[in-house]
C-alpha cells in the first residue's frame, strides 16, 4: 500500500462487499452493518445478473451504500477481483446468506491483526487422504448462529472473509480452476503458500459476536454445494494446490481432534435474572465431586463469582437470550461425559449428581433422565443427558420457544429410552 493511500484512509478502514445472486437478504444484511460496533467506511453491493430485485433496497439505502450489477455472473471469483480497487486497508466480503452479529467486525479486525490471518466464520479441515471434510468449525449444527470455542487454524474458510486487502495479491497470482466454485480453497491456499497468512475461525460463542446469526439462509435450495459436480470440482481445487506445496492442517500435525471428556458431569446453568446465590451454592455442595459448572449469563458482575474454585467457569453473554439459547451456548463447551441442566431458579438435593451419575452408568439403554415438576415444565431442570447423545440431536431448537424441550424430549426418545421420576433432585426457590 502506498504512502499516500496510508495517510488517506484511516489504518482500520474497512471495505464491505455484498454479494447478491439468487437470494434477497439485502435489507437484513446492510441492517446488520449498520449495527456494527466497528462500522465499516464503506459498503458495496455487488448483484450478479437480475435473479432477484433489490432496487428498491437499493434505492433507500442509496446514500449508504454503492451499488453494481454484472450483467455478464462473473461467477464467484468477480467479487475477489474486485478487491483490486478497493483503497481502504481491510476488506470482508460477505456471501449472500450471511448475516454477521453486531460485534463480528470489532473480533474480525482484531484477530486479523493479532493472528496475521484471514478470519472467517465458519472453516474446514481436511482428512489429508481424501481431500474431504474431516471436521467443520464455527459451524456446529445445534446452534443458529456460528460457534467456535476458541480461535482455531483451518485450511480453508467459508462463506465470508475479513484479509488484509493487499494480500488479494496472493489470490490473484493463479489463475481459477473454476470460476464459481473453490474461491474459498484458492484464497487460504495461494496465502499460505506465497504469504504464510492462515486462515482462522474466530471465537465466537454468543450471537452478538457470531460471523453469522442465520445459518439456516445457507440451506436453501440456491446453495451451491447442492449442483451435481460441487464436490468433485472443490477435490480437484484442493489436488491441485496440494500438488505446488499446500499442506493440509491434519496433514502437517498429524493429529485429530478429539472430544475431551475430562470430567464426569459438565452442569450447565441458564442464569436468569440475578440471583443465582443458592443455585450455585447446592451444585458446589454436592456428594459427588467430579463436575465443572458453567455458569451462562447476561452480567457476570452481577451473579456470585467463585473464582477460587477453577471446577466454576462464566460465560457472559452481553445480550438478554432465552433459557435454551444459553443452555445451547453451555452445552456447546462443556466437556463432561454427561451434562446436567439447571436453571438459576432452582436449587439441587445434595446427592443429585451422584444419584443421576451411577444410575445412567448402570442403565447404558437410557440416554436421559428427569423429574417431573409441573405440566408445563416436564423435566428441566432436572435432567441429565448423555454428552454425545445430546450433540447427536442437535440440542435445543433455539427457534420455537418453550417448545424447545418438548421437541428435544421427542428426538431423544429416537435414540434410546428416557426415564422420568417423580421430583427428588430440584426444587424451586422461594
Amino acid at each position: 500500500m502506498g504512502k499516500n493511500r496510508v495517510e488517506e484512509y484511516a489504518l482500520d478502514a474497512i471495505t464491505v462487499i455484498l454479494t447478491v445472486w439468487k437470494r434477497n437478504h439485502l435489507e437484513e444484511q446492510l441492517q446488520a452493518l449498520f449495527q456494527q460496533t466497528v462500522l465499516p467506511s464503506y459498503i458495496w453491493v455487488q448483484q450478479s445478473q437480475h435473479h432477484v430485485d433489490v432496487s428498491a433496497v437499493v434505492d433507500k439505502y442509496k446514500d449508504r451504500v454503492r451499488y453494481f450489477c454484472w450483467e455478464n455472473n462473473p461467477g464467484v471469483f468477480g467479487r475477489f477481483e474486485s478487491v483490486t480497487q478497493v483503497e481502504t486497508p481491510y476488506v470482508y466480503i460477505l456471501d449472500d446468506d450471511i448475516i454477521p452479529g453486531k460485534m463480528f467486525i470489532e473480533n474480525a479486525l482484531s484477530a486479523c491483526k493479532r493472528l496475521n490471518a484471514i478470519v472467517c466464520p465458519h472453516g474446514r479441515l481436511l482428512s489429508p487422504d481424501i481431500c474431504r471434510t474431516r471436521i467443520f468449525v464455527g459451524d456446529g449444527y445445534q446452534f443458529q448462529h456460528s460457534f467456535c470455542l476458541e480461535d482455531t487454524e483451518v485450511d480453508f474458510g467459508n462463506n465470508a472473509w475479513f484479509f488484509r486487502r493487499e494480500w488479494i495479491g496472493y489470490f490473484l497470482s493463479e489463475k481459477p480452476l473454476y470460476r464459481n466454485n473453490g474461491e474459498d480453497i484458492h484464497l487460504s491456499a495461494m496465502c499460505k503458500l506465497l504469504g504464510n497468512i492462515p486462515t482462522y475461525v474466530p471465537r465466537q460463542i454468543v450471537p452478538v459476536e457470531s460471523g453469522n446469526v442465520k445459518r439456516c439462509y445457507s440451506a436453501d435450495e440456491h446453495a451451491l454445494h447442492r449442483k451435481p459436480l460441487f464436490s468433485k470440482e472443490r477435490f480437484e481445487v484442493v489436488e491441485r494446490f496440494r500438488n505446488i506445496g499446500w499442506h493440509l492442517r491434519l496433514e502437517k500435525y498429524g493429529t485429530e481432534q478429539r472430544e475431551d471428556c475430562s470430567y464426569a458431569i459438565s452442569v450447565v446453568m441458564a442464569v436468569i435474572g440475578k440471583d443465582a446465590g443458592m443455585a450455585i451454592q447446592s451444585i458446589l455442595q454436592q456428594t459427588w465431586e467430579d463436575f465443572e459448572l458453567i455458569n451462562v449469563c447476561t452480567d457476570k458482575s452481577a451473579m456470585p463469582v467463585n473464582e477460587d474454585d477453577e471446577r466454576v467457569h462464566w460465560i457472559e453473554t452481553k445480550e438478554e437470550l432465552s433459557k435454551y439459547v444459553l443452555w445451547n451456548i453451555g452445552c456447546g463447551v462443556a466437556k463432561g461425559k454427561y451434562i446436567c441442566m439447571m436453571e438459576s431458579g432452582y436449587v439441587s438435593s445434595p446427592d443429585r449428581l451422584q444419584s443421576q451419575y451411577e444410575f445412567m452408568e448402570e442403565e447404558q439403554e437410557v440416554v436421559a433422565m428427569g423429574a417431573t415438576l409441573d405440566d408445563k415444565n416436564l423435566f428441566l431442570p432436572s435432567v441429565i443427558i448423555r454428552r454425545d447423545v445430546l450433540h447427536r440431536v442437535k440440542y435445543y431448537d433455539e427457534s420455537i420457544g418453550d417448545l424447545a424441550e418438548n421437541d428435544l424430549l421427542c428426538r431423544l426418545l429416537q435414540e434410546g429410552s428416557v426415564v422420568l421420576f417423580k421430583n427428588m433432585f430440584v426444587s424451586k426457590t422461594e
